[in-house]
């Protein structure tokens, strides 16, 4: 990515920053910070894979008992969502991951809250508001607003369940060569805080599947598919997960002045471990 995204502080900090709020204040969102985010939103740099993507930002009616329709009980008091669709394709998924995270991120440095949810809505209420075509996917939406301080119970044992906290250790996702030597967290030179970033990213049901081996100045990604999650949900959100890793990593790489693509190319690093499938390499230029 040719970085054009500008935030009015490092990507690092946002990226630590942010959390997942799923019970909301009644307070508007201000109708500049409106128009900041729908700017923001129509000028997104082009995705690794060049898939086309819209985004928007609508409003959804109360029902009356706090409760937003078409979230299953998950989301209390947002009246405000982000959503995007992006056109069928190959790479479509990773895409609309990697945009969408910038769209977090940006209203996180706004001071607004968020949170992703690709499996906990319906997917037919949402697709009604923006219109979605038949070659169009809904993948995620995220309610966007200012949080109630105080979390719900289903909001602590959603975070409790899915270990939101919990990281991999470096050695457990990041390899040097091949999958038998991983990199600790002093052994990237350059590369230590992209793949810091990298680690927080949030993921489905904090899977955290993206596995980086690092050949010189190319990292070859891969997907270690977690059990049974592709049965969760209707969209392949590890897909998803793989695009917000990498905006990530783009991200943490173009602020330290290392700027690269994301490419698909013919990999040779030996026997991969089970439910790993190759993604996408990024090469520095």
């Amino acid at each position: 990515m040719e970085n054009s995204v500008i935030f009015s502080r490092p990507s690092a900090e946002l990226i630590r920053a942010r959390c997942s709020w799923r019970n909301y204040r009644s307070t508007p969102v201000e109708e500049g910070k409106i128009k900041r985010l729908n700017a923001f939103m129509e000028d997104l740099p082009m995705p690794p894979f060049g898939s086309r993507a819209a985004f928007s930002f609508i409003y959804d009616s109360l029902d009356g008992k706090n409760t937003v329709p078409g979230t299953y009980g998950v989301i209390k008091g947002a009246e405000n969502f982000l959503v995007g669709t992006v056109k069928k394709g190959e790479k479509d998924l990773e895409d609309f991951g990697y945009l969408f995270e910038l769209i977090i991120l940006f209203a996180t440095d706004i001071g607004l809250s968020t949170c992703w949810m690709g499996g906990t809505f319906s997917r037919t209420s949402f697709a009604k508001k923006v219109g979605l075509g038949p070659d169009e996917t809904l993948p995620a939406i995220s309610p966007v607003g200012y949080p109630k301080q105080k979390r719900t119970f289903m909001d602590k044992m959603i975070s409790l369940s899915a270990g939101s906290t919990k990281r991999k250790s470096w050695p457990d996702i990041f390899f040097d060569q091949t999958f038998s030597m991983p990199i600790d967290q002093m052994g990237a030179d350059d590369y230590n805080r992209s793949l810091e970033m990298v680690q927080l990213a949030p993921s489905s049901s904090n899977g955290q599947p993206w596995r980086l081996v690092r050949d010189g100045h190319t990292f070859h990604l891969f997907l270690r598919r977690t059990p049974g999650v592709d049965k969760l949900y209707k969209a392949d959100l590890q897909r998803v997960d793989m695009g917000i890793c990498m905006c990530h990593f783009d991200l943490a790489a173009n602020e330290a002045g290392m700027f690269g693509k994301w490419d698909i190319k013919p990999v040779n690093i030996g026997p991969l471990p089970k439910r790993t499938e190759y993604v996408a390499s990024w090469e520095r230029v």
